[in-house]
C-alpha cells in the first residue's frame, strides 16, 4: 500500500510540475525576494543556506510524514499514507522555494498547498455513512475533488487574490467536513486534536502575515514568524493526521467491543 499511495501522490505532484512549466502561471502573484522574509539571509553564521531557520525547518515536514506513513502504513489506511507524503513531498518543494526564490518553485507551493487541503476532502468522502458533507464528498468521487481543485488555482490567473480566494475555500471546506464527522463519530480525542489542528491553522496564517511586522520588536534576527508559522502548520498536519487515526481508531474500537 505504501508503493500505491505513493504512485498516486508523485503522479499528482508531476501534474502540477507539468502544468507549471509550461510557463502558464509564470506572472501569477507571488513573494519573492529574501526582503519578503523577516529573517535575515546569514542570520546564523557558519551555516552556508540562505535564511537557515526558514530553510530547515521544512525537514519537520518530512520527520513528522515519516512517522504518520508508519503508523498508517500498520493499519492500512491508503488515504493516511498519501496524506504522509504529501508531508514529506513538501518538505522539498518549500525548501526549494526558500534557496531559489524562483516563480515556478513558488507557484508549486501555493498550488500543491490547495491541493493537500482537498486531500483532507477526499479522507473525509471515505466515511461516507456518517454525514450530509461526507456522502455528498462521495457522490462528487474523489477524481472530481481532485480536478476541481487543480482548476481552482487558475483563479490565481485572473486577480492577485485568486490562490487566496481558493485556499480559503478549500480550508473552510475542510474545517466544516471536519466539524460534521466529529458530530457524528468523534469522541474526545478526536477533538482535542481537531481543535489543536484549528489553533495550529490560525497561528500560521496569523504568523505568516505578521512576519515583517513582527521583525521590528522582535530581538532575535533568526527566529521570524514565518520560521514560527511553520512550525504551526507542521503542527496542523500533525493533528490532522492525528483526528483521522483517532475516528478510525474509536469506530474499529467499537466495533469490537
Amino acid at each position: 500500500m505504501v508503493l500505491k499511495s505513493f504512485c498516486y501522490v508523485i503522479t499528482i505532484v508531476g501534474i502540477h510540475i507539468l502544468v507549471i512549466n509550461t510557463g502558464i502561471f509564470d506572472n501569477v502573484h507571488t513573494e519573492l525576494g529574501y526582503e519578503m522574509y523577516a529573517e535575515r539571509i546569514e542570520s546564523i553564521p557558519g551555516i552556508p543556506i540562505a535564511m537557515p531557520l526558514n530553510a530547515l525547518v521544512n525537514f519537520g515536514y518530512l520527520a513528522i510524514g515519516i512517522f504518520w506513513l508508519r503508523v498508517f502504513n500498520q493499519r492500512k489506511d491508503t488515504y493516511g499514507e498519501s496524506f504522509s507524503w504529501y508531508s514529506m513531498i513538501y518538505c522539498f518543494i518549500q525548501l526549494t522555494r526558500i534557496v531559489t526564490q524562483s516563480q515556478r518553485s513558488a507557484v508549486l507551493d501555493q498550488w500543491i498547498t490547495t491541493t493537500i487541503f482537498s486531500h483532507v476532502l477526499i479522507w473525509i468522502s471515505s466515511y461516507h455513512s456518517t454525514g450530509t458533507i461526507a456522502n455528498l464528498l462521495h457522490s462528487i468521487g474523489n477524481r472530481t475533488i481532485v480536478f476541481l481543485s487543480l482548476l481552482s488555482y487558475s483563479s490565481s490567473l485572473l486577480s492577485p487574490l485568486g490562490f487566496d480566494v481558493s485556499l480559503v475555500i478549500h480550508i473552510i471546506g475542510a474545517v466544516v467536513s471536519a466539524i460534521e464527522i466529529q458530530s457524528v463519530k468523534g469522541n474526545s480525542d478526536t477533538r482535542n486534536s481537531f481543535i489543536k489542528a484549528i489553533i495550529c491553522c490560525l497561528g500560521f496564517i496569523v504568523l505568516k502575515l505578521a512576519d515583517l511586522p513582527l521583525k521590528e520588536m522582535w530581538t532575535p534576527n533568526c527566529i521570524s514568524g514565518h520560521f514560527l508559522s511553520k512550525i504551526c502548520d507542521i503542527g496542523q498536519i500533525h493533528y490532522t493526521a492525528q483526528f483521522s487515526y483517532f475516528l478510525n481508531y474509536a469506530s474499529q474500537g467499537k466495533k469490537s467491543s
